[in-house]
């Protein structure tokens, strides 16, 4: 194969193929030695480009970043130094991160070019979806998912609690990958110690707090930077981690904040967070809040409530009840259709969550100094 170009080189199996689809074990064979060859690539670009770690405390596990070279350094490490620690302790899981360009390596074409996957119908199928799933190339020890648009690619062996995280050029991956980075490969990993992944907001006091839930443009991210503006403390504005058992709780993983351009005068106390004001005319404004005011983040708390956020038009913001299931809709539409490998298992989560709190539609008025007050009365000044 040619030496690729940009994203030329995963992009080509998606191509036409008369083949059929490989029987399951050699496709779990093809992915085994694709990992292993895969991973061989990021120790040759270790070697020839140095190595520069890092390790943080997500939700008590212990996770070392190991970079080759420092290229990806500066658009993976910004969203997480909140939970940067200098443990020395054996990691839970080693995300091993590289790209092309900075380390003057390539990647090898993957174990699926030139094949097709047959439904279950005996029609066949393209290997990507658009949340990242590559068909038939995940099992219960390796995932593997695809970016197509920020040409990203992520595959753990969970067994080895090893990760693999390429890209081809660091500076051309997209500030949403920066703002909220691995979350697939954090996905995976974390679900088997009963943490899910969901893409929500969450705000609070440290004796418990509400997830804000919706589709993007909703107003969540309008929403927990308001409330940055008050005694309310932030968890997430995107994406979190919930867990249910022994009581439903949220844990921050990601010190960063998205809003539409059009939107950021309507937070001027976080304005001087924002990482990219050369790019806001094409992409969202990302905030990275660490450690510019890191006293208002938090590892997390338990959750009372979700509300889910809805531009109203009016001057005062409301609460309305809102039944479970338009919840659970809300929290899995949005979380399932962006998270490779999420499931049945993710979805039983979050349908015990939405029964277990109470839910609320949140109406956001025009004053949006308002919105803090509310969300403050509902949950009860600590």
């Amino acid at each position: 194969m040619a030496k690729h170009k940009g994203r030329e080189c995963l992009r080509m199996v998606t191509e036409p193929t008369k083949n059929p689809a490989p029987a399951f074990e050699e496709a779990h064979v093809n992915l085994t030695a694709f990992f292993e060859k895969t991973y061989h690539i990021f120790q040759k670009a270790e070697h020839a480009a140095g190595s520069e770690e890092r390790t943080y405390n997500i939700c008590g596990k212990s996770v070392k970043l190991r970079f080759a070279g420092t290229g990806l350094c500066p658009f993976i490490t910004p969203a997480l130094e909140h939970l940067s620690t200098q443990s020395d302790e054996m990691p839970s899981l080693t995300i091993c991160i590289w790209d092309d360009v900075s380390t003057h390596t390539q990647m090898p074409p993957p174990p699926w070019l030139g094949l097709t996957v047959r439904g279950s119908e005996g029609h066949f199928k393209g290997f990507y979806t658009r949340r990242g799933d590559v068909r038939g190339f995940s099992d219960t020890r390796i995932y593997t998912s695809y970016n197509w648009d920020a040409n990203a690619l992520s595959v753990l062996d969970k067994q080895r609690g090893l990760a693999l995280y390429w890209t081809y050029n660091a500076h051309r991956l997209p500030s949403y990958e920066s703002s909220a980075p691995l979350r697939t490969i954090f996905h995976w990993w974390m679900n088997q110690f009963g943490f899910q992944f969901v893409h929500s907001g969450a705000i609070g006091y440290l004796q418990g707090g509400v997830l804000l839930a919706g589709k993007g443009g909703s107003g969540k991210s309008t929403t927990a930077l308001t409330c940055l503006n008050s005694e309310l403390l932030y968890v997430s504005d995107d994406y979190c981690l919930i867990s249910i058992d022994p009581e439903p709780y949220v844990f921050c993983i990601y010190s960063s904040a998205k809003l539409n351009a059009d939107n950021i005068q309507r937070v001027p106390h976080v304005l001087s967070a924002i990482s990219n004001l050369d790019r806001i005319d094409s992409e969202k404004a990302v905030f990275f809040l660490y450690p510019f005011i890191s006293k208002k983040i938090v590892q997390g708390f338990p959750i009372r409530a979700i509300l889910l956020p809805g531009i109203a038009g009016e001057t005062e913001t409301k609460l309305r009840t809102a039944p479970p299931m338009e919840a659970l809709k809300a929290l899995a539409l949005s979380t399932m259709s962006q998270l490779a490998g999420a499931g049945k298992e993710s979805l039983q989560i979050m349908h015990r969550l939405v029964h277990l709190v109470p839910c609320y539609h949140l109406e956001l008025g025009t004053d949006l100094t308002r919105i803090p007050d509310v969300i403050a009365g509902l949950l009860g000044k600590p």
